[in-house]
């Protein structure tokens, strides 16, 4: 009887030894097998994060220089390697198309494949082309002294001039007149001006559009395609070469650029610029004073950020200034002094602020952007 009973015993251990073996193993594959797919998936997280790196490095290469084809590098983590190539071609089809592709690879030979199409853009919103008038103003526009307004000759539509575009009434006063820039490179006099203040009369043509219910009603989309809120300033100050807190800062009058000017009660800006090389300055919630004899190339936006705070922001104009661009303002009331004032609107300097003719190459147009091409984005 004993001898079946430790018979018994040992065919029982023997079982329950063989079961946690059994598991044992079981567990041991299930952990090993983890552990890889845990590996793997670190490993794809590399070499996905190496190749959007590949993508990054490539559109900053192109915002400084157009012609980059290429660039690789390597990302590194404590658990895993991966480096990565990437190419940046035309498109084929879509001129001013760049097609990047980026390919990270893992020391034992696996591969992430990212894609994406990015266009040169200017940072004006592209729907408009620049704005339609050399004055453009959301409040009522007294045009007062000799103030001459070369009008937009295509403003309109082809062929349709346009001087001042206003969502409220110009009020011609002093000697103010606007003319063609055919009759301003003749001398523009009454005879033949579009519209005219002559003494007691005063003739209003067709290019001074006021009144007008269809003016823009969110300026900032206008000029920049971005709404007038505070996700959409935001994009609006990623586009701009610099933010400063005065108008005397040295950057404005360095050179080229989108600048917006934050901070300051008053603003006051002296002749700048160029045909060449003409300057955006945004003047948010301040005074604007151009002083100074000489020529201004470029737009100027002043923009009150909030018309209905009770701030009475001003743009004043003294001495003898050519203002060749174009001057927008949302304020509610804009005060032109008496003085000599040229507003012509050019088309030269309307394009290079447009980049109308496409970039002289990525970075060194400061008034183009690289956007990516909705629905190009590829990771598989």
């Amino acid at each position: 009887m004993n001898k079946v009973n430790g018979f018994t015993t040992l065919t029982i251990t023997l079982m329950l030894v063989s079961i946690l073996v059994s598991v044992s193993v079981f567990i041991g594959k299930a952990l090993v097998s983890e552990k890889r797919i845990a590996l793997n998936e670190i490993e794809y997280r590399v070499a996905h994060a190496a190749a959007e790196q590949g993508i990054a490095e490539a559109m900053a290469w192109l915002k400084v220089d157009s012609t980059a084809s290429g660039a690789s590098g390597t990302v590194a983590s404590s658990a895993a390697q991966a480096s990565y190539s990437v190419t940046m071609t035309p498109n084929a089809i879509t001129p001013g198309v760049i097609d990047i592709l980026s390919v990270a690879t893992l020391p034992g030979g696996g591969q992430t494949r990212i894609s994406v199409q990015v266009a040169e853009r200017s940072i004006l919103n592209p729907n408009h082309s620049g704005p339609a008038a050399p004055m453009l103003v959301a409040g009522n526009l007294p045009t007062n002294g000799n103030i001459t307004v070369v009008g937009n000759p295509n403003g309109g539509g082809p062929g349709v001039p346009v001087s001042v575009w206003s969502n409220k009434e110009v009020n011609m006063g002093g000697s103010a007149q606007t003319c063609s820039q055919q009759a301003y490179a003749a001398g523009c006099t009454t005879n033949n001006a579009y519209s005219y203040k002559d003494g007691s009369n005063t003739v209003k043509g067709p290019d001074i559009v006021e009144n007008d219910a269809g003016f823009p009603g969110d300026l900032v989309d206008y000029l920049f395609g971005e709404p007038d809120t505070p996700e959409g300033w935001i994009n609006v100050e990623k586009l701009a070469t610099a933010i400063v807190d005065s108008c005397n800062d040295p950057l404005i009058t360095g050179g080229a650029g989108l600048f917006i000017v934050e901070g300051t009660s008053d603003c006051t800006l002296s002749p700048m610029g160029s045909k060449s090389a003409p300057v955006m300055v945004v003047i948010k919630d301040s005074t604007l004073m151009i002083n100074g004899n000489g020529s201004f190339y470029g737009l100027i936006f002043a923009y009150d950020s909030d018309s209905t705070d009770g701030n009475d922001y001003k743009i004043k104009l003294n001495g003898e200034t050519k203002f060749y661009g174009s001057m927008i303002s949302n304020y509610n009331e804009i005060e032109l002094p008496s003085g000599n004032y040229d507003s012509i609107y050019d088309q030269e300097v309307m394009c290079n602020l447009s980049a109308c003719n496409g970039s002289s190459g990525g970075g060194e147009n400061p008034f183009v952007t690289l956007s990516t091409v909705p629905g190009s984005w590829k990771d598989w």
